[in-house]
């Protein structure tokens, strides 16, 4: 697995890094469950999981495909890539776009398909130590983080998140850690939870910050920057078992009514859309020389102004 890493980090608070395999198709199911002909398997980032999101999607497809069971193993994306290589999966939902592009290269997958948009915050303690609360940019932000030698808890996970980070701390120019600098190994609940127990940063996709943000001791810190922009992707590996059970949960998410499942979620009930469907026109996710299959249009996309952005309410971006 392609890991990115910072260098002498402290690895004191990482935990064991593992999949979690679900039903979500009529609930949560064990032994022969969904071992019937219209079962496929689909891997999916813990943001979708965390959020709440996942299992909304999967309802509303049960609803226009009653007799389809979708069992979903829960990963970080660069752990799902790699679940998707060993044909473990059938569909891929992830949000590495670089790592998306050379699984595509390497002959992986045929293309990747955006489909739907959030963004990530910079989240830390209300009382804001480091003073990065409006900062022109997220490299900026982790500067001074770094600087400062201002607690940071990272996923550590090869996710699109972690990803990310390592991407703003290259910008930059952090190419070390410390003490200061620790891994979770684990998802974004987790992350978040370990971050605000120890009053350190953390960045965050904005929809499980908003789904946890009551329980924590965090604010968002920084947010709404084009940079924070986060978009998730389909892919289809070759070595998929049952691909033609899983198109159809592709084909549907793309479609009028999954775009609109995407746009209505909701978060604890908030105002504001947290995603966003992904519309032609949107500006391509990063990655070097990946085939990438654009979305179709919708009437559904009332919702995804704030999204796109990078900046919905509710402490997100």
């Amino acid at each position: 697995m392609d890991t990115p890493r910072l260098a002498s980090r402290d690895s004191s608070a990482r935990r064991t890094s593992f999949a979690l395999l679900f039903t979500l198709a009529g609930g949560v199911c064990a032994g022969a469950c969904g071992t019937g002909q219209d079962t496929f398997a689909l891997g999916a980032t813990t943001s979708t999981y965390d959020s709440g999101l996942l299992e909304h999607l999967i309802a509303r497809f049960n609803e226009d495909h009653p007799g389809f069971r979708v069992r979903t193993v829960i990963a970080g994306s660069g752990e799902a890539l790699q679940l998707g290589r060993t044909g473990d999966v059938d569909l891929l939902l992830v949000h590495a776009p670089e790592a998306e592009a050379r699984f595509v290269e390497a002959g992986h997958a045929p293309r990747r398909s955006p489909v739907l948009v959030n963004g990530y915050v910079i989240a830390g303690p209300p009382s804001d130590p480091a003073r990065i609360r409006g900062s022109a940019s997220p490299s900026e932000a982790f500067a001074t983080l770094a600087r400062g030698e201002h607690g940071f808890v990272s996923r550590g996970d090869s996710s699109g998140t972690h990803y990310r980070e390592i991407a703003f701390w290259r910008e930059a120019g952090v190419a070390g850690g410390g003490a200061w600098y620790v891994e979770s190994g684990q998802g974004q609940a987790t992350t978040l939870h370990v971050a605000s127990e120890r009053g350190a940063y953390v960045l965050t996709d904005g929809a499980t910050f908003a789904m946890l943000s009551n329980v924590l001791d965090l604010e968002a810190l920084v947010e709404g920057h084009p940079s924070l922009r986060n978009v998730y992707s389909l892919l289809a590996p070759r070595a998929a078992v049952r691909p033609e059970r899983a198109a159809v949960f592709a084909d549907w998410l793309r479609s009028g009514n999954g775009r609109r499942a995407i746009g209505e979620f909701r978060v604890r009930g908030g105002a504001e859309a947290l995603f966003a469907p992904w519309t032609v026109g949107d500006a391509a996710p990063s990655g070097e020389g990946a085939a990438l299959e654009g979305g179709s249009p919708t009437d559904a996309d009332s919702a995804r102004g704030s999204a796109a952005r990078g900046s919905p309410a509710h402490h997100v971006g």
